[in-house]
């Protein structure tokens, strides 16, 4: 049986994931007009890839994803640093753009049950999966050790939330691309609940981070309730840094916004803005430009060339390319050797996600739900995973070795257990259910013509 504990993994290589020393060298040997033309073809890479994903049936992302995953990190210009910084402002810039989409008004008669989605549906959703990854790690399911004992189920929930987190945009290209459609008020309450969910993972990560720390250090509830009231803060701060760059983010397009091409630019200055003064007033960087997105998709203008709408169709392709680059990045740090040894554990744990977390989560919601058994039962099959996950199982795994107690060398394969099988578990949800989506669209008779597709 696959053992992922301290012994089933080589010593680590130098630098975090034995990367950086390596791609380093790369960098002083090319010259700079080398690397931008590696970065070209790497951007028109990722292009191709995603056309002839989408024409295969699958979601272009999961194309993107294999990509990096083929590319060796050793022999590219993308050290540990730059990958580290490239996925947090990527992670900064998605969670803007789940603020902007975070439309109210767009849920407007079910807006409660959206909420209870994307809160008690995602947080659910999560809890059951850890529990699952839990137990088939465990002496009942053959011997199989999840890292080792002292994190055993701290880590399976931190795996678990950073699964929480839906993607509306990957069900949209696919069912586009095979011609299909989803009545509106579905699209609706899916695009919805992905944008808020994020936000919810985020807090939910901080939480099982938390507990992962106490869980190693003496005089734990004690260290546990520290790390809460240090969570507390952050969402605090969180939420008066963003809802002061929300006004200030108002203010600055109704008075300096001549035309709608400056939108793009200050969008990206507002977003990072909000980022930067976050984390400098208290690590809370990510919460405070998810807030200050929210309250510039949901404001009036006064400034007749600017709506919440246009605001997100201009950003749009940014944030497209940010998720690209989680993607692509997410595929750098990952190895198939590091994929392989995790495989079955992510097949098993996918199948309780797509098969049994979801769907769980859903039918306890589902008294107070406004939709009919078969819209219910598609929504919980559109639950695709995509750059919110990758990212956040990034932040989560790499937080293991500043945990005080851990053995730096444990705590490396621990990173490497985790990064792949969230990896894996991503690659199997975006195959089986991207390629099944339209079919089961299909099956349940709730296809519409192409005038009704996701918004």
């Amino acid at each position: 049986m696959l053992l992922l504990s301290a012994t089933a993994q080589s010593p680590p290589l130098p630098g975090a994931h034995g990367i950086q020393t390596a791609a380093e060298k790369v960098t002083d040997v090319l010259p700079f007009s080398a690397i931008l033309l590696i970065i070209g073809l790497v951007f028109f890479g990722t292009l191709a890839i995603s056309r002839i994903s989408v024409k295969l049936g699958i979601p272009a992302i999961l194309g993107i994803l294999l990509l990096g995953l083929a590319i060796n990190v050793k022999y590219t210009v993308f050290d540990l640093g730059f990958i580290n910084s490239l996925h947090t402002v990527s992670l900064a810039m998605i969670l803007f753009y789940a603020g902007l989409k975070t439309n109210v008004k767009a849920i407007r008669g079910f807006l409660s049950f959206g909420i209870w989605l994307a809160v008690a549906g995602s947080l659910l959703t999560a809890l059951i999966l850890a529990a699952g990854i839990w137990f088939i790690s465990s002496d009942t399911m053959g011997g199989i050790e999840f890292g080792f004992s002292q994190l055993g189920f701290p880590i399976a929930l931190m795996v678990g939330v950073s699964m929480a987190s839906t993607d509306s945009a990957a069900i949209e290209s696919v069912l586009a691309a095979t011609g299909r459609s989803i009545p509106k008020r579905l699209g609706k309450i899916l695009e919805f609940e992905s944008a808020l969910n994020c936000s919810i993972a985020v807090l939910a990560l901080a939480v099982a981070t938390s507990f992962m720390a106490s869980t190693v250090t003496s005089g734990h509830g004690t260290v546990l309730r520290a790390e809460i009231i240090a969570l507390a803060g952050r969402l605090v701060i969180g939420l008066v840094v963003g809802i002061g760059m929300g006004y200030f983010s108002r203010l600055s397009i109704e008075k300096l916004v001549t035309d709608r091409s400056q939108l793009l630019m200050l969008g990206l200055s507002l977003a990072l803005m909000a980022y930067g003064v976050g984390s400098l007033a208290g690590q809370a960087g990510f919460i405070s430009a998810f807030v200050t997105g929210v309250f510039l998709g949901n404001n009036k203008y006064s400034n007749n060339l600017v709506s919440p709408e246009c605001v997100s169709e201009i950003m749009l392709p940014f944030n497209e390319m940010t998720e690209i680059a989680i993607f692509f990045i997410f595929g750098l740090i990952s190895t198939p050797q590091m994929v392989l040894s995790v495989l079955p554990i992510a097949f098993l744990a996918s199948l309780i996600l797509m098969f049994v977390a979801r769907p769980l989560s859903l039918l306890m919601l589902s008294p107070i739900s406004p939709f009919s058994a078969r819209e219910n039962l598609l929504l919980s099959w559109c639950g695709l995973r995509g750059a919110v996950p990758l990212a956040l199982g990034f932040e989560g795994a790499e937080y293991i070795p500043k945990i005080t107690g851990i053995d730096p060398v444990i705590a490396h394969q621990l990173v490497q257990n985790c990064e792949g099988i969230i990896f894996s578990i991503v690659v199997f949800n975006l195959l089986i259910q991207g390629i099944s989506i339209p079919h089961f669209v299909k099956r349940l008779k709730l296809d519409g013509p192409l005038a009704d597709q996701l918004a």
